[in-house]
């Protein structure tokens, strides 16, 4: 019986603190990418359903629907695709997520530059 509660208590010690710090990427992530040393802004809306299905958005550089979404938790690594349905343009988004930021490069067809995007929180009343 010892034996049994020195393993739960184990478990609830280690598990838990890793299910809380899961990463989330849903919401509303915006900041700029820097092409040619020229920062422009980007914004981009995520939606994650409770399968893990990922859809969205990117409202700035360009308005357009998300034709690629991928999100690895394990390894944080996120890949957001986009193309412009008024100039055929491809956007490509490949970076890491890490805490409330994610950071890496944007690519716009053959244009690429870093990118950081911090997530927007609010803290209502």
């Amino acid at each position: 019986m010892k034996t049994l509660f020195i393993v739960s208590l184990l478990i609830a010690t280690f598990v838990t603190p890793l299910a809380a710090q899961s990463p989330d990427l849903k919401g509303t992530w915006s900041g700029n990418w820097t092409k040619n040393g020229i920062p422009e802004a980007v914004t981009v809306e995520v939606q994650q359903d409770e399968k893990g299905a990922i859809t969205g958005r990117f409202r700035t550089p360009v308005p357009m629907e998300f034709s690629k979404a991928v999100f690895n938790p394990k390894t944080s690594a996120v890949t957001l695709e986009a193309i412009d349905p008024k100039s055929d343009k491809s956007y490509r988004l490949e970076g890491k997520l890490k805490g409330t930021e994610i950071s890496g490069v944007l690519t716009g067809d053959d244009t690429k530059g870093n990118v950081l995007l911090i997530k927007w929180t609010y803290f209502g009343r």
